[in-house]
C-alpha cells in the first residue's frame, strides 16, 4: 500500500514538473516572439493619425540615450526594441542630425523615426 502511494506521488510530481516546464517554455516563446516583432516589425506607439510630438535630441547622445529619451517623451513604445532596431539599421558613420527638436508623430514606425533623426554624413 505504501509503495503504491509513493509511486502515485512520484507520478503526480513528475506531471506537475513537466507541466511547469512546458508552461515556462510557452511563455518564453511568447515573450521572445513579441520582442522580436516589436524590434523588426512596423512598430508604432499609436495607430494613425497619432499625436505630434516635439522630440529634443542633441548630437552628443549615444544610441541608448536617444532611445531612452524618445520613450520618455512618448514617441516610441519601448526603448530596448528601438535601441536594437537602431543598431541593426544604422551604420557607424550615421550620426544624429545637428540641431535641436524633431517633429515626430506617435504613429511613425521605428524605421521612419530613424530616417528623420539620423543621416549619412
Amino acid at each position: 500500500m505504501l509503495k503504491v502511494v509513493r509511486n502515485m506521488l512520484i507520478v503526480l510530481l513528475n506531471i506537475i514538473l513537466y507541466g511547469l516546464i512546458i508552461f515556462a517554455g510557452v511563455q518564453l516563446c511568447r515573450t521572445g516572439y513579441s520582442f522580436a516583432y516589436e524590434t523588426l516589425g512596423d512598430t508604432m506607439k499609436e495607430l494613425p493619425p497619432g499625436q505630434e510630438k516635439i522630440a529634443i535630441i542633441t548630437s552628443g547622445q549615444d544610441d541608448f540615450s536617444v532611445a531612452k529619451s524618445l520613450e520618455e517623451q512618448g514617441v516610441i513604445k519601448d526603448k530596448y526594441s528601438f535601441f536594437i532596431r537602431l543598431k541593426l539599421e544604422k551604420s557607424e558613420e550615421e550620426q544624429v542630425v545637428v540641431g535641436g527638436p524633431y517633429a515626430l508623430n506617435t504613429s511613425m514606425t521605428y524605421e521612419e523615426i530613424i530616417q528623420v533623426i539620423y543621416k549619412n554624413e
